[in-house]
């Protein structure tokens, strides 16, 4: 696996190295700032598959630097892990929204950080197996890779939607704030009503083009301060929305004003017929006071909610 590890504290990068080389990475290039960071990712080929950024550093700071190898030429996919002595929420948001794969706080435990970097070299090794067309069909901003996309079980990343990540990154930002003491985000899921049927009836493009319309006019009638957006797959979205000391927002009053959003967009089939879509909202939950796996399941559950809600609105309307 080939790595970049970016800091100004060349201290830290020393540690960072031993670290690395001890678990068998040795394939590991330094960089003291964002702008020799910036020179080196160019001059790689192929690409780095793993990037550790600091976040605070002079001149560019590394979200910045983030946000820029995430949109370049084979790096839609690549795991950018944001190492920072910052632990504010803020920064958190700012991290994730320039395309963050995960974030590590310093001082650095050492054992958490080994088992990070062994995660990550896992889960290259398993990509690595697969070779061209057996490659596991995902979305990225290229069109070549949209076009690969059909299974509507899925996970997606949907590029054109400001606010998006994708489904891990989606699990490792609820991580870091479940470390927060002053936690004020709400998970909610949204369930696409017969969202297999419309699968069915869409080709590859069409199933994007509609999900990053859904979840466009979700992200609208959240109203909520920095929100974030996951194509989970099955149809179902998951976001996380930072309501503050506001009350949370009643299910079906925003399903109605997502259903006229969406409305208004006039979202047609490739052979020009509306697209009928209906979405049912999960209750908030607020995961404030779980850690750990304890969110991941939180996270889940906000979708097995949104899809019980879609199975009484089908059982009273055959009723």
């Amino acid at each position: 696996m080939k790595i970049l590890a970016v800091d100004d504290d060349p201290v830290f990068l020393k540690i960072l190295q031993t670290v690395l080389f001890s678990i068998g990475m040795k394939n590991l290039t330094l960089a003291n700032s964002a702008v020799e960071a910036a020179q080196i990712v160019v001059d790689a080929k192929p690409p780095f598959d793993c990037c550790f950024i600091d976040m605070n550093m002079p001149e560019i700071k590394g979200d910045y630097l983030c946000r820029w190898i995430r949109h370049l030429p084979g790096y839609q996919d690549k795991t950018l892990m944001m190492v920072t002595a910052k632990t504010e929420k803020a920064d958190v948001d700012r991290a994730f929204a320039a395309g963050a794969s995960d974030y590590l706080t310093k001082p650095l435990s050492i054992s958490e950080f080994t088992k990070r970097a062994k995660q990550i070299e896992h889960h290259w090794q398993r990509a690595e197996q697969f070779s061209g067309a057996e490659r596991p069909k995902t979305i990225a901003t290229s069109p070549a890779r949209k076009q690969t996309f059909a299974a509507f079980a899925q996970p997606m990343m949907l590029d054109d939607v400001p606010g998006a990540i994708d489904l891990a990154a989606f699990e490792k930002y609820l991580l870091q704030l479940s470390k927060s003491q002053e936690n004020e985000t709400y998970i909610i899921a949204f369930k696409i009503y017969d969202a297999a049927k419309l699968h069915l009836r869409c080709s590859a493009d069409e199933f994007l083009r509609v999900m990053t319309a859904v979840a466009k006019a979700i992200l609208v009638n959240l109203k909520a301060k920095r929100p974030f957006i996951s194509y989970a797959g099955y149809g179902a979205f998951v976001s996380v929305a930072d309501y503050g000391k506001t009350s949370e927002p009643d299910a079906a009053r925003l399903e109605r004003a997502i259903a006229r959003t969406l409305q208004e967009m006039e979202i047609l089939h490739d052979n020009g017929t509306p697209t009928k879509i209906k979405l049912c909202m999960s209750p908030c939950r607020n995961p404030g006071h779980w850690s750990g796996d304890k969110v991941i399941d939180a996270l889940y559950h906000t979708i097995v909610d949104a899809e019980a809600r879609c199975g009484n609105d089908q059982q009273s309307g055959n009723s």
